[in-house]
Formats: structure tokens, C-alpha cells, sequence
């Protein structure tokens, strides 16, 4: 008995030193364990190192991972709290009346994909049979994610002036470290002017809005939609429905509330310093559509791969949070509430865009990305 407590000990020390700090770049997120998780791992092939790891993530990275974006996301629907409170949004009630759309606010960092199974990935403990998910899958996620960062700054040194990955690597390594890191509001590749990046961000703001408000077919390839720009990023037979819910069927009956949350993904990260920086706001309106307040204009989008990631981070906690809607209005909330105000009219793209324009707007086109003052 005492040799099996101690292994599991190991096992569990073991665990928590490979998963190791904060890994997602952007806005923290606090991760939850379904029930469909807990299934996943009792019918996979690692069945051990998968129910230690997601112990890890229910009860052991909580303490270090700050869910922001919920929190912003619930106080600009009806929590109501004050500037530099908004922790305090953060209750099981409200988390379980909004779970499908705080899903989709979550999705940017942690989205699901299925590992290739005639070529699975050489990294130890990923099972090809389950849907990749940090919490279905912790140990190999974490090993993905590292093998991303690692490959992303070799590419960067050897060939510059270009996304690390794009169509046909996995969603995780794209979305953070390649061609989609507009999911992120942050630029593709050092050098990518904040035109090109607020382009990218613009189709796929325009492809979400589609869904949100059922304009768009969930299970059209994507490749046939009418937003031509996307075409290039999902080639493949790709629907919507596969790129926001691929095995997390719970959800695809919803999946207009996972496309805004999504979205509100997008917003939130760019008013972080550690994703674009921003001028000051100047007490003006939107010009478009005045009835909501213009931000600070952008003006660098930053790109990721060459940050330091501890020093990215400090950018994504409840106290830079605090500090910005303390002391800027519109602040993060406000545009997130502008936002959602739009998808509870059901309004049509050629509104919402406006919006978009307002939000997004650029004080340097032509400012290159890079990794901004996160470097050592």
C-alpha cells in the first residue's frame, strides 16, 4: 500500500512539473472538467496519466491561471460589477446560466481537433482515438504546445517574414504560434503590417458573425462560403460545426452563442498590452455608429512566437485587468457590452462592422508586429 501511495505521489509530482506554468497566450482562461472529459479518459489509452492531469487542471492550476475572459464576458452581459471587481462575477450560477457561450470564449485557447491517427504525433501519451483538448488530453497537450513553441522560434530564425505553420498542421499549433494568431488580435509573423492583420481579423469577425446570428450554414465547407479572404486558411472539407465543436457535440445545437463568444475572444485579447498596444482613448464616439464610445486606436499589433511567455502573461491577470477599467473608458467590458448589445439585435454584418471599424481602428496601418517590450 505504501509503494502504490508513493508511485501515485510520483506519478502526480511528475504531472504537475511537465505540465509546468501558464502556457496559453492570451487573457487566462480557467479550464473545467466535464463529465464527457472523465468519460474520455476512462475509455482512452492513457487512462492514468489523463485522470492525474486533469486533476491538475481542476484543482492545481486555478491557483495560477486567472479566468479572465469569463469574467469580463459576465460583466458585460448582467453581472454588474465595478470597475476593478470584476472577480466577483465569477459565481457557479452565472458560469452554468452562460456555459455555451463562455465555451466559445474559452475556444480560442483550448480548440478541439482530432490528431492524425495514420500519422500521430511522436510525442508520448497522445491517444489518436480522443478529441485533443487540455482537458481530455492535458499531458499531450502540453507536449504539442511545447513542440509549437519550440518549432515557431526555429522557423522564425530560418525563415523570417512568415507564418511558423499554416493549413495542414494542427489547430493548436496555428492558432498560437502560426497563421491564425488573429484569433488572438496579434499579428501572424513579425513584420506583418497592422493592415494586413486587422484584414485577417476582419473575415474571420465577418465569418463569425455569420454564424452568430444563423446566417451562415454550419455544415457548408467552409472553403464554399461567400468570404472569399478565409478560403485560403480551411481548404480542406471544414465546416463550421467542425472547427467549433468537433467532438464536443453538447454544444453544436448553439453553436451561435459559441461564434460570439468567440469573438468577444478577439476583442478582449486586444485591449491587453501583451497582444496590441493600444493610444489613449479621446472621449470620442464612433463615428459610424455613434451611440457607443470609440476606443484607443491601435497602434502595433504584437506577434507571439518571440515574447517572453512569463512576461506575457503578467499582461493577462485579474490586476492588469483592474488597472485598465479602472483608468480607461471604453474599457474591455464596455466594448465587449457594445458587442453583444449588436448580437442581441440580431444585427446584420453591415452594422456590426461598423463596429468593428471603431474598435479596431489603427493609428499606424503600416506598423510592423513584433514582439513589443516582452522580450528579455
Amino acid at each position: 500500500m505504501a509503494k502504490a501511495h508513493l508511485k501515485r505521489c510520483l506519478a502526480i509530482a511528475w504531472v504537475i512539473a511537465s505540465l509546468g506554468p501558464s502556457v496559453a497566450p492570451a487573457f487566462q482562461v480557467l479550464p473545467r472538467i466535464s463529465d464527457v472529459d472523465r468519460k474520455l479518459s476512462s475509455l482512452g489509452s492513457n487512462q492514468l496519466i489523463d485522470s492525474l492531469g486533469q486533476w491538475l487542471v481542476g484543482n492545481a492550476l486555478p491557483m495560477i491561471k486567472s479566468p479572465v475572459h469569463e469574467a469580463i464576458t459576465l460583466n458585460a452581459l448582467d453581472c454588474m460589477a465595478q470597475p476593478g471587481a470584476e472577480k466577483e462575477c465569477l459565481t457557479t450560477e452565472t458560469v452554468r446560466a452562460h456555459q455555451v457561450l463562455l465555451y466559445g470564449v474559452r475556444w480560442p485557447d483550448d480548440p478541439p481537433f482530432a490528431l492524425n491517427r495514420a500519422s500521430p504525433p511522436r510525442i508520448a501519451d497522445c491517444d489518436p482515438s480522443v478529441t485533443l483538448r487540455s482537458t481530455a488530453q492535458p499531458k499531450c497537450w502540453k507536449g504539442l504546445f511545447s513542440d509549437a513553441d519550440k518549432t515557431a522560434k526555429q522557423r522564425m530564425a530560418s525563415r523570417p517574414g512568415e507564418p511558423a505553420f499554416g493549413p495542414g498542421d494542427y489547430l493548436l499549433y496555428r492558432s498560437h504560434f502560426g497563421d491564425l494568431q488573429f484569433f488572438h488580435s496579434m499579428a501572424a509573423y513579425d513584420g506583418e503590417t497592422a493592415t494586413e492583420t486587422q484584414q485577417r481579423m476582419r473575415m474571420w469577425a465577418q465569418f463569425l458573425w455569420g454564424v452568430a446570428t444563423r446566417s451562415i450554414p454550419t455544415d457548408h465547407f467552409i472553403r464554399t462560403l461567400d468570404i472569399t479572404p478565409l478560403k485560403p486558411y480551411f481548404p480542406g472539407d471544414m465546416t463550421a460545426t467542425n472547427l467549433l465543436a468537433t467532438g464536443i457535440v453538447e454544444v453544436r445545437k448553439d453553436l451561435d452563442q459559441v461564434a460570439v463568444g468567440v469573438l468577444l475572444h478577439m476583442l478582449q485579447d486586444s485591449f491587453s498590452q501583451a497582444h496590441a498596444g493600444r493610444a489613449p482613448e479621446t472621449g470620442a464616439a464612433c463615428e459610424a455608429i455613434p451611440r457607443f464610445a470609440q476606443p484607443g486606436k491601435i497602434r502595433q499589433f504584437y506577434s507571439y512566437a518571440g515574447q517572453v511567455g512569463s512576461l506575457h502573461d503578467h499582461e493577462d491577470t485579474f490586476k492588469a485587468l483592474g488597472r485598465q477599467t479602472l483608468q480607461v473608458s471604453p474599457s474591455v467590458v464596455d466594448a465587449s457590452r457594445a458587442m453583444l448589445t449588436l448580437w442581441k439585435e440580431n444585427a446584420p454584418w453591415s452594422e456590426a462592422e461598423k463596429y468593428f471599424d471603431c474598435v479596431f481602428s489603427l493609428e499606424t496601418p503600416d506598423a510592423a508586429a513584433g514582439p513589443g517590450p516582452f522580450t528579455r
